[in-house]
């Protein structure tokens, strides 16, 4: 002790020395055991680093070993050792969690569309596979795609019960594979089911979800009727019908004109004819090809507004629906500020509007339809959405006011026919289907941009006619990104609540805690 007291003295002191030595020693040891358990770097540099740090807590030590033994034994190191055995009981607690989440996958998604979680339809995709179903990835290493996919396909996977699996293959390490599989694309994804294959490049659950829809389904072929005015299937106008070609595309139908001036009659390959928002009459010749089809089981879907021209009530007379040529105006249920946008959130119980409870749907400029209380025997009718019973239907245009004579709410939006379990007519007539829609708008681009509600009315509609019930739920979903936008004064809010009122609020505390125990 003597000799440190003189050495105290002295210009030079090996106390001095001390801190700096065990506080250069552990840092250079978890240095060396971080930089080992993150790999990247050659080990001889953890190493290195391990043995220097023990190097100078040995050199600590040997200064003044006296002092140590009594840090190690004093009741210091007794509260030093306790918080030692609970920080370690913490990291064996943490430890076992882990353990317990890769065994036991559990995840909570708080983001407000649930982009993190399968979709409910994206869940009923994978639980309708009939068969298995084998993904191939030809990814690269380096795609930045990869795991977030992997993860992806993970959760299908698990959703499916087995019957998908998946392998991810380098197409630059292994081209020959490549070129025998067919791939010349890199980030080419291949879904087979059986003899059926689909080719996607998209990584996402949509990607996903649509590639095993059109495995699972057939392709169908829907034809719109033109040459009367009806909206453009190809194009991208507010109140044109781009946007629902697209939507029926990804339902794995295909889509195609027909003009029956032309054609006499509808094509066999028909699913489906759809007549969208006509503005002038069909002819006689149309009307009878028209009537051949749905009277022979075929699939009709009839979209006609208040201003059109087009007569088809004696096409629908046998069910004894029709067209009314009204406005329905709707002050309780309606857009802001314009009661002929007609807003349903309502449905009647049906296998198209099963999955619409509570969601809004919009009938801009819609006219009523008119339909029995009694259907005709055989037939069953149903009004799938109606206004409230505070709407009329509007005779004359130009004046909105209620008049005595107007139909009174509620009023039939849409309308579905089809024929009954018991019914007893000829066979191709057991399995006609019809809907009608009074307002072409409903499936605008316009509206779907801003309603998704009118899709998927429009899209249960189109695959209840074509006879697939069953998949009506099973469509790939469809994400929206949700970006927060912040003005001025929000953005200077998280800016110094982040940067300077957290800072303050933890030195506040410290000085709590300090003044407590001073």
């Amino acid at each position: 002790m003597a000799l440190r007291s003189s050495e105290a003295k002295g210009p030079f002191s090996f106390e001095a020395l001390r801190l700096p030595l065990v506080g250069l020693g552990i840092f250079a040891l978890f240095a060396g055991v971080i930089t080992a358990l993150i790999g990247g770097l050659p080990d001889i540099a953890a190493r290195a680093m391990i043995a220097f740090g023990v190097l100078l807590l040995g050199i600590y030590v040997a200064l003044d070993p006296e002092d140590v033994w009594a840090r190690v034994t004093g009741r210091g190191a007794l509260a030093s050792g306790n918080a030692l055995v609970i920080a370690a009981a913490a990291l064996v607690i943490l430890g076992l969690i882990n353990v317990l989440g890769s065994r036991y996958e559990t995840k909570l998604d708080l983001t407000a569309n649930k982009q993190y979680t399968l979709s409910d339809q994206s869940i009923k995709v994978a639980q309708a596979l009939p068969e298995p179903v084998k993904v191939t990835g030809w990814l690269t290493p380096d795609d930045s795609r990869k795991q977030d996919f992997q993860t992806l396909l993970a959760d299908y996977a698990i959703r499916s019960g087995g019957k998908l699996s998946y392998e991810f293959i380098d197409p630059v390490a292994r081209a020959a594979d490549a070129r025998a599989a067919g791939i010349t694309a890199t980030g080419t994804i291949v879904y087979e089911m059986g003899s059926k294959k689909q080719e996607s490049t998209g990584t996402t659950e949509k990607d996903v979800s649509t590639a095993l829809v059109k495995l699972v389904r057939p392709v169908k072929k829907v034809y719109f009727t033109t040459g009367h005015g009806e909206r453009a299937l190809d194009g991208s106008g507010p109140t044109d019908y781009g946007t629902i070609k697209q939507a029926l595309e990804t339902d794995n139908f295909t889509t195609a004109p027909l003009n029956l001036l032309t054609a006499r009659t509808v094509p066999d390959d028909a699913a489906e004819v759809v007549i969208g928002g006509p503005m002038n009459p069909f002819l006689a010749e149309e009307k009878d090809a028209l009537k051949a089809y749905v009277d022979g089981g075929g699939k009709l879907i009839a979209i006609i507004g208040p201003q059109s021209k087009t007569d088809l009530n004696d096409l629908l007379q046998p069910y004894q629906v029709s067209f009314a040529g009204n406005v329905i105006i709707d002050p309780v249920m309606s857009a802001p500020q314009d009661p002929r946008i007609v807003a349903v959130n309502s449905y009647r119980s049906h296998a198209i509007t099963k999955d619409l409870s509570q969601t809004l749907t919009f009938f801009p400029l819609a006219t009523s339809i008119s339909y029995p209380s009694a259907p005709p025997a055989g037939f069953t009718v149903t009004p799938l959405a109606q206004s409230s019973d505070q709407s009329w239907g509007n005779s004359n245009l130009q004046q909105p006011q209620k008049q005595d004579s107007d139909p009174k709410g509620p009023l039939a939006l849409a309308v579905s026919i089809e024929p009954t379990a018991s019914a007893s007519t000829t066979p191709g007539t057991n399995s006609t289907r019809i809907v009608l829609i009074s307002s072409p708008d409903l499936i605008s681009n316009n509206s779907l941009q801003q309603v998704i509600g009118n899709q998927t009315l429009f899209l249960n509609s189109a695959n209840w006619v074509a006879e697939q019930d069953n998949l009506i739920d099973v469509r790939a979903p469809d994400t929206t990104p949700r970006n927060v936008a912040l003005i001025g004064w929000q953005q200077n809010l998280v800016a110094l609540s982040s940067v300077v009122l957290l800072p303050l609020a933890i030195l506040a505390a410290g000085a709590a805690v300090w003044w407590t125990r001073r």
